[in-house]
């Protein structure tokens, strides 16, 4: 009889693992708590028109010269790629910048927007000291003795004469959706260039996204286990009994299980565990998420009305920029994804498809309030230091972790990978092809930040 596995969490790093360990012959569980699987990379069902479409919330696009698994994923389960062109448009009282070298502010900062270029040129260099030579183009590669590791972005840009004006005028309203947050000081400076070769700050970029909704991933890969998926099912508690667990939810129903994945958030996985031990307790009740330090992105708001977008450039915004963010005369921060401008399964549509985070006035056409806890986790030197010590916790007494606090940062395709890398350590084979050089090299890189070495399979 094959092994049982518990997977706790049906976002696409439980998802992942659950997909993997199930094509390896191994009996999956799979539990959410929410109605349908998704994690952050919701699927949203708009009114419009007198019938409906779908669409994502959250998660919309991600840069395609990075996420070598996640597109064999999509490629593997049929799902077409689109092309997403992204652009954003910063209003502050004092006008308006929206990368296209024209407006009074860009004009203002241009001294400043030279120092990023040096600034983005050292911190190259410096990453490139300590990292392998000919690499491709990775999220992984990662170096613990990078010192800038340890000093925050903010603090490099003002050795670099970089005003805090600038900080709060372009880098916060621009990357405030890449982060979830508007709380950014913390960010260490070894991510800079791949933040400028992803949004760079000057010039609108191209991401990839799906053809349809993101819902479609998730129905795929549980298709043959579909029986086994179990939403609406918050797990409270996950025992160790006679060699087996027992998982328990909040209405009083068991299961059990003989190896259990946790990939739900760190605080969760807490609450749940019967006894933890020292190290689980230290770890997982100091892992930082944005909504813990930056309530901004904590809640947000679904909607069609226009009205928020300044009627000046309201047309030009809802059919050119994919994320506007304002700053009021108070300083505030609110940011809106316009879902509808120029995703491929939305721009038809025919109804204005607005996200508001922060929202600092009344909105109208509400489709719906959504609280999202822990929308994603924070970048930051503590959670660097987690994520290196939950090695010495994978596979302990059967429990397994994978997420965003098991990886350097809450992006899609770490957040996957982190489910196959658990999955494989279980017994999974790697899903794709060996010949895919860069997917693999990934994948390694993954492994070595999560895995002890000896509890790195081969593949």
């Amino acid at each position: 009889m094959s092994k049982q596995i518990a997977i706790v969490g049906g976002g696409i790093a439980g998802v992942g693992a659950a997909w993997a360990l199930h094509r390896a012959g191994y009996e999956v569980d799979l539990f959410e708590k929410a109605s349908a699987l998704g994690g952050n990379a919701k699927t949203f069902r708009w009114s419009a028109d007198g019938g409906h479409v779908d669409s994502p919330l959250l998660v919309v696009a991600w840069p395609q010269m990075y996420y070598h698994n996640y597109e064999l994923l999509l490629d593997e389960l049929g799902v077409g790629i689109e092309t997403l062109p992204i652009s954003y448009f910063v209003q502050t009282p004092e006008g308006h910048f929206c990368q296209d070298g024209q407006t009074g502010i860009q004009k203002r900062f241009a001294p400043e927007l030279r120092r990023w270029k040096k600034l983005v040129a050292f911190v190259t260099k410096v990453n490139d000291f300590f990292l392998p030579k000919g690499r491709h183009h990775s999220l992984y590669h990662f170096s613990y003795f990078n010192p800038l590791n340890l000093i925050p972005l903010y603090w490099m840009a003002r050795l670099f004469g970089i005003s805090r004006a600038f900080w709060d005028t372009i880098f916060v309203p621009i990357h405030c959706a890449t982060f979830i947050t508007t709380s950014m000081r913390g960010v260490p400076a070894v991510i800079l260039p791949l933040l400028e070769s992803i949004v760079p700050l000057e010039e609108p970029t191209q991401m990839g996204t799906w053809q349809g909704a993101p819902r479609q991933v998730f129905d795929r890969m549980t298709a043959r286990f579909s029986d086994r998926v179990h939403t609406d099912h918050e797990i409270t508690g996950v025992e160790r009994r006679n060699d087996r667990f027992v998982i328990s939810d909040s209405k009083g129903r068991r299961f059990e299980a003989d190896e259990v994945v946790f990939a739900c958030d760190s605080a969760s996985v807490l609450s749940a565990l019967e006894a933890p031990s020292g190290l689980q307790r230290l770890l997982l009740s100091n892992a930082q998420y944005v909504d813990d330090v930056d309530p901004a992105f904590s809640s947000f708001v679904v909607h069609s009305d226009t009205s928020i977008l300044p009627e000046k450039h309201r047309q030009r915004i809802l059919s050119e920029f994919n994320t506007y963010s304002e700053i009021n005369e108070a300083g505030a921060l609110e940011c809106t994804f316009v879902i509808s401008a120029q995703n491929p399964s939305t721009k038809d549509a025919g109804v204005p498809m607005l996200v508001t985070f922060n929202s600092q006035r009344v909105i109208e056409k509400v489709q719906k309030r959504i609280d999202l806890p822990h929308p994603t986790h924070s970048v930051s030197l503590q959670n660097l230091i987690i994520m290196s010590m939950m090695r010495y916790l994978q596979g302990r007494d059967g429990l397994h972790y994978c997420g965003t606090f098991t990886t350097p940062e809450g992006g899609h395709d770490l957040s996957f990978m982190s489910g196959l890398v658990v999955a494989h350590a279980i017994g999974a084979d790697y899903p794709f092809s060996s010949d895919q050089t860069d997917a693999v090299a990934d994948f390694k890189q993954m492994q070595k930040m999560m895995l002890k070495s000896g509890a790195r399979r081969p593949l």
